[in-house]
């Protein structure tokens, strides 16, 4: 076939796994082209996938306490595992808000790791600084321009300038780290095993999507590259079947296909093993998320009928978007977002009750899932 394969692997015995599995992740990644729950699933993979990052890692972390965490209204102290899931869904976020490839290149993956480019460091603009251009950009009016003129801002103007001198001479330094091998292997070159991932990253471009995805995932977790963040290799994966143009419109979740696989990796299996071991548990992923993508499709028509008929400034729709795009939704949250009261949130989901499911069964602290 003309394919350059790692090692003494043959195409054939790969042909039939990768294939199915290819056509069952081009169907899902169509139908979610057109879906009218397309983004409320895209939110929710986020999720689902950080905590099978974690599972995958030995840890387990409630899907509950991550959803409340990441919207800044935890019930208890957030834990360890807690955060380091949050890492990861924030990780995913940034890959899925970022242009298809990335999170391949040089500066992507540093940024992603956490390391500064020796070479100086491209900042983004932050919120503050887009503000200060949109309004230099703006034209002001006739009271605002001879308000400048009077000097009024000047003290201000003078101390800003005063401010930003020496802010602009601090050079970015490289994150301290803890080296004593308490935390951090000493002799583990995270540079040099780079270098070898992407060196054979580089090997695979000639292969199908699916199946260069599946050699560089499973070179990652060969090299090892991160010592502390082995969970950035699926990520990296998906954002290369992104970049290739196999799922346009999702960034596959691929910790969450592992969990459901039968397969679990040991050191004892051949890279053909494990490469068809790979496509399987992507075409599982690709399934369950199918049926995922027809349980929100369904759950959003039956939570829409209860809509009809009601005000035009009714809250209930967007409750219901709400409730499809996060997997668990609390009152609290539900007010926050829907800037209600508790007690009209509270209102709402018993409207809604025989369309979702309560988890808690308690008078207080109540929290609902779509079923």
């Amino acid at each position: 076939m003309g394919l350059d394969l790692p090692g003494s692997v043959s195409f054939e015995p790969l042909q039939a796994p990768f294939e199915s599995a290819s056509d069952a992740l081009a169907r899902f990644d169509e139908r979610l082209r057109s879906s009218p729950v397309a983004e409320a699933f895209v939110l929710r993979a986020h999720f689902h996938d950080a905590c099978a990052a974690l599972w995958r890692a030995g840890e387990f972390v409630q899907l509950e306490d991550l959803v409340l965490h990441d919207a800044g209204m935890d019930v208890r102290t957030p834990t360890h595992e807690l955060v380091r899931a949050h890492a990861v869904l924030l990780t995913r976020r940034r890959i899925a808000d970022r242009e298809p490839g990335w999170a391949l290149t040089t500066d992507g993956l540093a940024s992603l790791r956490g390391a500064w480019r020796p070479n100086g460091v491209a900042c983004e603009p932050t919120a503050g600084s887009l503000v200060m251009v949109e309004a230099a950009d703006r034209e002001v009016d006739d009271e605002d321009y001879e308000t400048i003129l009077t000097g009024e801002f000047a003290e201000i103007d003078e101390l800003l300038a005063r401010t930003s001198r020496p802010i602009e001479r601090i050079q970015p330094v490289p994150p301290k780290r803890d080296d004593s091998g308490l935390v951090y292997d000493e002799d583990w070159d995270r540079e040099a095993r780079l270098a070898e991932w992407r060196e054979r990253l580089g090997r695979s471009q000639n292969l199908p999507p699916l199946m260069a995805a599946s050699v560089a995932l499973d070179a990652w977790e060969e090299i090892e590259p991160l010592q502390r963040s082995g969970w950035l290799g699926p990520l990296l994966a998906a954002a290369l079947l992104r970049s290739r143009g196999k799922t346009r419109h999702h960034l596959a979740a691929l910790h969450s296909g592992f969990r459901y696989a039968k397969y679990r990796r040991v050191g004892r299996d051949d890279l053909e093993t494990r490469l068809i071991a790979l496509a399987c548990a992507i075409e599982t992923m690709a399934n369950a998320d199918a049926k995922e993508l027809d349980r929100l499709t369904l759950a959003r028509e039956l939570l829409l009928r209860k809509c009809k008929g009601r005000r035009t400034n009714s809250r209930m729709p967007q409750l219901v978007e709400l409730c499809l795009a996060s997997p668990v939704v609390t009152v609290p949250l539900a007010a926050k977002e829907l800037r209600v009261s508790q007690q009209a949130a509270t209102t709402m989901f018993d409207e809604l009750s025989s369309n979702l499911r309560e988890l808690t069964g308690r008078g207080r602290y109540r929290a609902w899932a779509v079923v």
